[in-house]
């Protein structure tokens, strides 16, 4: 194996259990007892420093060499003195293990100062501006490297006063502190751009929520300013005096539809950006699906839409009355709106096992698979309008009652919403 193909191989070594660790563990222990997360940070660090035992380094015949002290080191500045201390100790029985006795009291002659240096300098270490880290991360290297190569050279002239230092045992040394410092770099830029993004996952940039809070705001003010504008046309058509009556009666209707409209949407604001703990009593979905078919009539006649039902006796679920009928309401509007030259909307209601099914199919226009992921996005319409907002409102209250939409959709052919809903047996309500 050559040199850079080892040099790789010990890199993957030093990263993989960092990358293992945040994977895993990270957010997760980020609550726990530090003890823990001291606990496994020492853990992954022995178990890198074993595997770079494991496929050592050799430059150009040198001696063999390993990235065992970055391995110590991180363990050091993330976990502490005695975890390290642990770390030290399982690194040295390996070396035993491997046959090096020689060799691993070498490793405690440099790891005990590695240990103590870093330990002192370990506040500022971790407390390092994010710009300045890879160079606090070099220093680390450079120390550990120069620390060890130190050793090994005072532990030779003690066990062999005649050794000589050639140019060949400069040169690897040279590259010894110079792959240490590489290896210092890396883990160092690994866990820095991961904490950052696990930060900026938990903690939006303040810009960031001014632009939501922004389009939010202005969206709001788009969708109650449309029915606004359109009711006070009519109204103002009324103030006329020579309206005939069977015009003023649709003027009143029209009017009465736009502001129905902008309170709807008014609503949808409300429930989405302060969600209320609603009542939640043991319902028959039959009944209350009933009862929004019943509300989308004359809606449905005024666009040529037939609603039909199939739905089974007690369809028993646990939700809030007023925002079942809230979604389902929502969810077959935007299946007669989807159905411009008019067709029928099928409900169908069917008990499956423990779960009460509620279909809502439609034969309009349809939607693509992309646009099928977007739904109960912010800013998505089923209609090509609004901002989708009542689309988020169902799909939080379905989750809120333990239950989920599915969709299937092609389009141009129609889509098929399907509400999942946890029943209850029916000794639990007989």
């Amino acid at each position: 194996m050559s040199f850079i193909t080892q040099l790789l191989l010990n890199m993957l070594l030093i990263a993989a259990p960092i990358l293992l660790y945040q994977l895993l563990w990270g957010d997760r222990l980020a609550q726990d007892a530090r003890a823990r997360s001291k606990l496994l940070a020492a853990g992954l660090s022995i178990l890198s420093a074993i595997l770079c035992m494991t496929y050592p380094l050799q430059f150009f015949g040198s001696m063999p060499y390993d990235l065992r002290m970055i391995a110590l080191a991180a363990c050091v500045l993330y976990a502490g003195l005695l975890p390290s201390l642990a770390a030290a100790a399982a690194i040295g029985m390996y070396q035993i293990m491997l046959g090096g006795v020689e060799e691993a009291i070498l490793f405690l002659l440099a790891a005990l100062p590695v240990i103590g240096c870093l330990l002192l300098i370990r506040r500022k270490v971790m407390t390092a501006d994010r710009i300045l880290r890879p160079l606090a991360a070099a220093a680390v290297g450079l120390t550990v490297s120069v620390i060890t190569a130190a050793a090994a050279a005072v532990y030779a002239i003690w066990s062999s006063p005649s050794s000589v230092f050639d140019a060949r045992l400069a040169v690897g040394i040279l590259f010894y502190m110079l792959t240490h410092t590489a290896a210092a770099v890396l883990a160092a830029c690994i866990i820095t751009r991961i904490k950052l993004n696990r930060s900026l996952r938990k903690h939006p940039q303040p810009n960031e929520r001014m632009n939501v809070l922004s389009e939010l705001a202005a969206s709001f003010a788009h969708e109650v300013r449309n029915p606004m504008t359109v009711a006070r046309g009519f109204v103002q058509m009324l103030r006329q005096g020579d309206v005939a009556e069977n015009k003023r009666q649709v003027y009143v209707q029209m009017v009465q539809e736009e502001i129905d409209r902008a309170q709807t949407v008014i609503n949808d604001y409300l429930s989405f950006a302060k969600p209320q703990l609603d009542a939640i009593e043991l319902l028959d979905a039959k009944l209350l699906v009933l009862r929004a078919v019943d509300s989308l009539r004359t809606f449905a006649s005024l666009r040529h839409v037939d609603i039909k039902t199939e739905l089974q006796d007690k369809l028993m679920i646990s939700a809030n009355a007023e925002k079942f009928i809230q979604c389902i309401t929502h969810l077959c509007q935007n299946g007669i709106e989807s159905m411009p030259g008019g067709g029928t909307l099928r409900i169908i209601g069917s008990l499956h096992s423990s779960m009460v099914s509620i279909d809502i199919i439609d034969h309009g226009i349809g939607m693509t698979p992309e646009e099928v992921g977007r739904l109960g996005t912010p800013y998505y319409s089923l209609r090509g309008k609004g901002n989708g907002l009542g689309m988020m409102v169902t799909y939080r209250a379905i989750h809120n009652i333990h239950g989920r939409i599915d969709v299937t959709s092609e389009h141009g052919k129609g889509t098929c919403f399907t509400l999942l809903l946890p029943t209850l047996q029916p000794s639990s309500y007989h």
